[in-house]
């Protein structure tokens, strides 16, 4: 009796790893996310202080470094939207120059940051030299 006992444990523990995956696979499907793919993501803003470090016309992009040291900073890809302002006057990227300050929006669009407004800061005048004493 135990004998035939054990081979039924045994049978329908065989059956229920084989109909595991089976059945698994025939569950409903997840709910889809309250965002569908086929709606445009809304686009992320941001802003930042820095320096630029490399200007490509070419790519049309700006790479703006911040932070202690340089060490963070974004790449931005600018359009014909982006506005470009060079003391007051509307400019272009050709404008911006390695080294220069800059004060930057942007969006993050399909995982590209794409500029909308690039303010070029004014250089802070170096304090004049004052004639040393004669004696």
């Amino acid at each position: 009796m135990w004998r035939s006992a054990k081979y039924l444990v045994a049978c329908n523990l065989i059956v229920l790893v084989a109909s595991g995956p089976v059945w698994a696979q025939t569950q409903s499907p997840m709910p889809a996310p309250p965002t569908s793919p086929a709606a445009p993501a809304k686009p992320v803003a941001g802003s930042l202080d820095g320096k630029v470090t490399k200007v490509d016309l070419g790519a049309g992009t700006v790479q703006v470094s911040t932070g202690l040291f340089g060490l963070f900073g974004r790449t931005l890809s600018v359009t014909g939207e982006t506005q470009v302002q060079v003391e007051g006057r509307q400019g272009t990227l050709a404008d911006l120059s390695e080294g220069a300050q800059v004060k930057a929006s942007y969006e993050m669009r399909e995982g590209k940051n794409i500029a909308t407004r690039i303010e070029l800061m004014p250089q802070a005048a170096a304090p004049a030299k004052t004639p040393a004493p004669q004696r």
